[in-house]
């Protein structure tokens, strides 16, 4: 879902309101645009209105050669994991080695597992510990907030290593239970998406789900599992959390296509789970096995296909009917941000208006002078528990003539190249995009 042509702002034209939201701030300031005024992103208690023919874009990709090359390594060593060398090995070892169920069972579920539990404690790492975990933890999470996926991803293999290790340690082992194991991992995610799917925006829980605190109307599990997934595997970071929030609210068709997908691989997954149970515990051993390991992986390669020309399709007819009311109407997620969360969203917001990515020279530039402000802002405030004689050298611009006095505590003048609240933080934000 690349940036298109359609993007590029266009002051003149009145077709699309978004939404912004201030950062904390007490000076209105104004700023332009195609060199027209208008008022500050962070300057107006009120919301403004900044005129782009289409719809927020997401500022991002996957269609670069190392994310490319990433996701076609992970799903074929997935598959090769959980799909093929099960059925390979099960079958030569039974018919060629003639090994006992038992033996057999226990090698393969002592294979099983490890680009998984590397996947995860990779993801655990990155979003806890590794440098800007800040920027890929969901908008408003704490210190050890995780997103909603992670959780999910957790339970499901739960769910699939159970009655994995059971069936393999029975003497004899049951293949029954072992052919279970991808059939639960299907029902975890599917029940939630169907659920979600069905009664959109119907539901409250009183956890945090990713970005959504507690007690807000859920949103279709496609649309959880999409932002999670891209803005900590994928890089995406907290820019894109903002991106895809925007762009959720302001798009039915968007909103559309989470749904529908949500309830067809809820639907079909649940069905094809459903199935593949019964028929470990009533089809013959040999087929039950084969049955459970091969069936959910033409489901999922299926449904994929399907998905991708679905979401093709809605973002063309999204792009060529925005103008319309049945494509753009609004509706509202209340998140509750946090200082980093808005900084993210300001500077999303920046490059939305001009339709391009940020040069990093630029950025690393924004980045700097935050920082100084804040240095000086803490100077400041020390230099006031040690009397007025330092407070000068702290900040040069506060005895200048055309500047404020640092004395008076009065916000700094800024404008859309100059954020305020830019913080050092969020340069491990624009490193993610």
């Amino acid at each position: 879902m690349a940036d298109s042509p359609h993007n590029k702002v266009d002051v003149d034209k009145t077709e699309t309101r978004v939404e912004t939201r201030h950062v904390a701030d007490d000076s209105p300031r104004s700023t332009k645009v195609d060199g027209r005024s208008q008022d500050d992103l962070s300057g107006s208690q009120s919301p403004d209105t900044f005129n782009i023919p289409g719809p927020p874009p997401l500022n991002y990709t996957v269609r670069t050669k190392g994310r490319e090359r990433y996701i076609i390594i992970f799903f074929m060593l997935i598959f090769f994991e959980t799909g093929v060398l099960p059925l390979i090995l099960f079958y030569s070892l039974r018919w060629g080695a003639h090994l006992s169920v038992t033996k057999n069972l226990a090698i393969i579920t002592s294979l099983i597992g490890t680009v998984s539990g590397f996947k995860l404690a990779q993801r655990s790492f990155g979003l806890l510990f590794r440098n800007g975990h800040e920027s890929r933890r969901p908008i408003g999470a704490g210190r050890w907030g995780v997103d909603a996926f992670h959780v999910l991803i957790n339970i499901a293999l739960f769910a699939f290593f159970v009655p994995l290790i059971i069936g393999s340690s029975l003497t004899p082992a049951n293949v029954s239970t072992v052919a279970m194991a991808l059939p639960c991992f299907m029902l975890t995610f599917c029940v939630p998406l169907l659920i979600t799917g069905i009664w959109d925006r119907h539901i409250r829980l009183p956890i945090r789900v990713s970005s959504l605190p507690p007690h807000e109307l859920l949103p279709p599990l496609t649309y959880t599992i999409t932002e999670d997934v891209v803005s900590v595997d994928g890089s995406g970071g907290l820019m894109f959390r903002q991106a895809w929030r925007h762009r959720y609210e302001a798009s039915r068709v968007m909103r559309r296509v989470c749904r529908v997908t949500a309830v067809v691989w809820g639907a079909t997954g649940c069905t094809v789970a459903t199935v593949l149970i019964i028929a470990a515990w009533t089809a013959p051993t040999d087929t039950a096995y084969g049955l459970g390991y091969g069936i959910p992986w033409l489901w999922a390669i299926v449904t994929s296909t399907w998905t991708i020309h679905y979401v093709h399709r809605s973002l063309d007819r999204e792009r060529r009917e925005w103008d319309s009311s049945t494509v753009h109407k609004e509706v509202e997620l209340h998140l509750q941000e946090k200082e980093l969360d808005r900084e993210v969203d300001l500077l999303q917001r920046m490059r939305s208006i001009a339709s391009a990515e940020i040069d990093r020279d630029e950025f690393d530039r924004l980045v700097r002078e935050g920082r100084e402000r804040r240095e000086r802002r803490e100077m400041r405030e020390k230099a006031k528990g040690m009397g007025g004689g330092e407070r000068a050298l702290s900040d040069p611009s506060a005895t200048s003539g055309g500047g404020r006095a640092g004395g008076e505590g009065g916000p700094e003048r800024n404008d859309l190249r100059r954020p305020r609240t830019l913080s050092p933080r969020l340069h491990s934000a624009a490193n993610q995009v």
